[in-house]
């Protein structure tokens, strides 16, 4: 008898996804579906605030910082809470929250309502990366792990992607319908608006999730006690996405700015352009975990981001040779090329290091990594877009690109020097995926 010869190629990839788990898949809708929401409100939220008049790109640096910044105070309770607490409950507790905030953005568009709902939509957002990572870890098996974390990234990023194009678009659709410009207050009000329809159709798939045992006599130890024991395991999982922050902050809050200022690009073909990018990166968050199989995690991390770093180097040269507001379109052509390269190399390693991080720590300590790794990537957006935003004004875009590719460098240099060795941690396996004596989800 004839051995089954080893799946490999798309069957493999096939058989990968058929062992996602129904709780899994639900979770996977409702991420899409809130990407979908937050890809239209990056496109089009900084135009919004400045069609208001009397603001900004310093103001929009301290919406950013601040909406950082109170991620970063909610991120250690909401690891406690993750822990503590039903991960569905808390999915659909803050996608009605969501929805709340979008609804106070349009209607209440005053200096302190827009710095308390963006706040708000930055908390709702952290606390579901948050809550998010630990049920995944809760709800596979080693076998598709990386498989479920890449398509929840990816999954995210078509959406976002499918949200930049529709947001390109909603301006000029509620424009014609309200009898106004494309970039009227009111134009960007409703297409911010009609998301918050979006956030309530999300929390349907949540509604279907089946609940797990739970062990009634399961201690939950306080995050600051687990940062005692284990304080320097943690630092080191976490200090690479801190400086990486840094540098992202810097650059990623306003790249719609960029290619308005720097090329005179429309809010459409800012659309296109940036969704594109999305689906490039989409793509490559797909392909991520066949090649962090065939590589290792750590190899394919540092490689991925190390490719982008030359291309961020060329969107600093743009910006540097192309005259304000316009200059030969070839520019804009090798610029979005840089792009497209420079977010997929960049981000393919994203979901590749959280379950890197999650599979060297004990269950118990899941969920207060992952909100230490939110609160490192979070702190460098509440620094950087400050600086960012006086560069700017002052200097042009050319220190922020110099700034950002020197953060990065050092970044991908510490993980190198940290995990170069290092071998991901056998994950605590049980009988059934989703039994293990953890809050009902």
């Amino acid at each position: 008898m004839r051995s089954e010869e080893p799946l490999s190629g798309a069957q493999l990839y096939l058989h990968k996804l058929s062992l996602f788990s129904r709780n899994a898949n639900l979770v996977l809708t409702y991420s899409a579906l809130t990407g979908l929401a937050f890809g239209v409100f990056r496109l089009l939220f900084n135009f919004y605030v400045l069609s208001l008049g009397g603001y900004d790109e310093r103001f929009l640096g301290l919406l950013t910082s601040l909406s950082s910044a109170g991620s970063l105070l909610v991120a250690l309770p909401a690891a406690y809470i993750a822990e503590r607490y039903s991960h569905k409950r808390i999915m659909v507790v803050t996608g009605w929250i969501s929805a709340l905030a979008f609804a106070g953005l349009v209607l209440l568009p005053t200096r302190g309502s827009l710095i308390v709902f963006n706040m708000v939509l930055g908390l709702t957002m952290s606390i579901r990366q948050i809550v998010i990572a630990p049920f995944l870890m809760d709800n596979t098996g080693r076998e598709e792990r990386q498989y479920v974390f890449s398509f929840q990234y990816g999954l995210n990023t078509i959406a976002s992607f499918a949200g930049n194009l529709i947001g390109g678009l909603l301006p000029t659709w509620f424009g014609l319908w309200a009898n106004v410009g494309p970039t009227d207050s009111l134009a960007y009000q409703l297409a911010l608006g009609s998301m918050v329809l979006v956030s309530v159709v999300a929390i349907g798939p949540l509604m279907f999730i089946v609940p797990r045992p739970t062990d009634p006599d399961r201690k939950v130890e306080m995050p600051w006690t687990l940062l005692k024991r284990h304080g320097v395991l943690l630092g080191k999982l976490i200090l690479p996405n801190w400086i990486i922050g840094l540098g992202a902050g810097m650059m990623m809050p306003f790249m719609n700015l960029y290619y308005r200022n720097v090329f005179g690009q429309s809010d459409s073909m800012i659309g296109y352009l940036m969704g594109s990018g999305l689906l490039a990166m989409a793509i490559a968050q797909f392909i991520a975990p066949p090649m962090a199989d065939r590589m290792g995690k750590i190899p394919l991390v540092v490689v991925s981001q190390a490719i982008s770093v030359p291309f961020l180097l060329m969107l600093g040269f743009a910006a540097w040779i192309v005259p304000r507001g316009g200059g030969p379109v070839l520019w804009f052509i090798i610029a979005w090329a840089a792009y497209l390269i420079r977010l997929a190399a960049m981000n393919m390693s994203g979901p590749v290091y959280q379950t890197f991080i999650l599979e060297q720590v004990p269950d118990n300590m899941q969920a207060l990594a992952a909100s230490l790794n939110n609160i490192a990537f979070q702190f460098g957006w509440v620094l950087s877009p400050q600086i960012s935003g006086y560069f700017q004004t002052h200097q042009g875009w050319v220190p922020v690109f110099v700034w950002t590719t020197v953060l990065y460098v050092i970044g991908i240099a510490v993980t190198w020097i940290f995990f170069r060795d290092a071998e991901a941690a056998e994950p605590q396996e049980v009988e059934r995926v989703g039994m293990r004596p953890s809050p009902g989800d």
